[in-house]
């Protein structure tokens, strides 16, 4: 029977909950990290340019050159990179990249003039000039020289060499190591989940292929399909095992479309053979979990639409999920090579800077850095030994504070942004939960309202009533 008070109870439960503003809380949470964030910037960038206002104040009241410019540049390269002497062989190994790559590029420009494009590296270590001309033969013969001269650079390293520059020692070797094991989490990840995902789409392929055969022969031996439909779900099984957000959004997304597919075909949009082959490969490779889930969706008699609607959108929230966990992977990665790049930036100031005081006089060593710093008397202090020790010494003193300004900044601005990054996750997984939970909250409470609208009524039964009445009026009358 019908209850108003029930109905009253369904109806309001479904406007409590659609007064719940979720979107709004985690809008809020977001906006409140991010404005925290931005706070947080600019007070590192105040923060070091007290620091570098602090080291100038220094330089001016007292201390030489050699305690204020010099040991405490080697100190840093020592805490950077391991010591100055490594700084000095990454130094040389940049030059000799930035040289590889200009010779090359010269190269290059010798190619394009002659109107053919040069070969890429790979293709010059393992092919003579002389075949390559043979099939061009519009090519000129000087081009010789410059692709001797490419493939030297090629073969010896050099492109690399400061890229590829290995730290064994200090922040750098830290942050270097940080990266390599970032990319090898993603990429090994991405390898295994790729392997996986190509025997998922291997094996539907042969699954619908075999369901052809079986459609033009109903008598044909279902042996194979079922085993087919064995492996698929052995192949889903272990994508789902792997620990990467890639492979769980590849599990979520596959039973998305195998519920879209599955719900498509109950509606009634379905081909002329009924189900398609590759709905029938996603079910075939899903069966075991439908199974456990306890959902009939094969069952056209009596299909349990809710739940399957309710599974669709639980999967539909963890796609969603696992797709911002690998973005916020990916953001992980980029916000360790920035803090290595500007890390590099570092070292390459202090090693300028360590670079021009070597070739200082031992009296200028010793000089006070507020005489050292002064500007020049006269037009004759302006040449000679002295002033070019002055010279050497203000780009020192440049490249130091720039290294402990500006550069500082932005190294430990980027460690700012990595800890903000660890709260959008903690947001994301709630959010992720959250869009779970209301997937189940809004079908239950969907639910206890139809339950509450249903019911007969008492206008039913009045209709009923009166319905049969006229029905004997009607055969007295005959």
């Amino acid at each position: 029977m019908y209850s108003e008070t029930r109905h009253k109870q369904g109806e309001a439960a479904k406007e409590a909950w659609k007064s719940v503003d979720i979107a709004g809380q985690l809008s809020a949470a977001r906006k409140g990290e991010a404005a925290l964030l931005a706070e947080q910037l600019k007070t590192e960038e105040a923060l070091q340019k007290a620091r570098r206002d602090a080291l100038i104040r220094a330089m001016v009241l007292e201390g030489t050159v050699a305690s204020q410019l010099k040991e405490p540049i080697e100190k840093q390269l020592l805490a950077l990179a391991g010591s100055p002497q490594v700084a000095v062989a990454w130094a040389a190994a940049l030059k000799k990249e930035e040289r590889a790559q200009g010779n090359l590029h010269d190269a290059e420009i010798e190619f394009t003039r002659a109107g053919v494009e040069m070969p890429a590296c790979g293709v010059l270590s393992q092919q003579s000039f002389d075949g390559w001309a043979q099939a061009h033969p519009a090519a000129p013969t000087y081009l010789r020289a410059a692709w001797m001269s490419a493939m030297d650079e090629c073969s010896s390293g050099g492109l690399t060499a400061g890229s590829s520059f290995a730290f064994k020692a200090g922040a750098l070797a830290i942050t270097q190591k940080a990266v390599a094991d970032a990319r090898a989490a993603i990429g090994g990840a991405k390898a295994a989940s790729l392997a996986a995902r190509s025997q998922v789409a291997k094996l539907s392929k042969e699954y619908g292929s075999e369901l052809e055969k079986l459609a033009a022969e109903p008598t044909r031996a279902q042996d194979k399909l079922k085993s087919i439909a064995r492996e698929l779900g052995d192949a889903l099984a272990k994508i789902e095992k792997l620990p990467d957000p890639v492979s769980r959004q590849f599990v979520s997304e596959q039973r998305v479309k195998a519920l879209d597919a599955t719900l498509a075909s109950l509606a009634g949009n379905v081909d002329s053979n009924g189900e398609s082959s590759a709905t029938s490969a996603a079910l075939a490779s899903l069966a075991e979990w439908f199974d456990q889930s306890r959902v009939a969706l094969a069952d056209a008699k009596k299909p349990r639409l809710a739940a399957a609607l309710l599974l669709r959108n639980l999967e539909q929230a963890k796609a969603n999920a696992a797709a911002r966990d690998a973005q916020l992977q990916a953001m992980e990665l980029q916000l360790l090579e920035s803090k290595m790049n500007w890390q590099l930036e570092q070292l390459r100031s202090l090693s300028y800077g360590h670079q021009a005081l070597q070739a200082v006089s031992a009296e200028m060593a010793a000089m006070q850095v507020r005489t050292a710093l002064a500007p020049v008397e006269s037009a004759k202090a302006s040449s000679g030994k002295t002033f070019e020790d002055k010279t050497k010494v203000w780009k020192s003193a440049a490249s130091y504070l720039d290294a402990n300004g500006r550069l500082a900044a932005e190294v430990n601005k980027t460690e700012i942004q990595r800890n903000a990054l660890d709260h959008e996750r903690a947001i994301a997984y709630a959010e992720g939960n959250i869009a779970q939970w209301n997937v189940l909250i809004s079908s239950t409470i969907n639910q206890l309202a139809e339950f509450g609208d249903a019911g007969v009524r008492k206008e039913d039964i009045t209709g009923l009533v009166n319905s049969i009445a006229l029905l004997f009026i009607a055969k007295g009358v005959q």
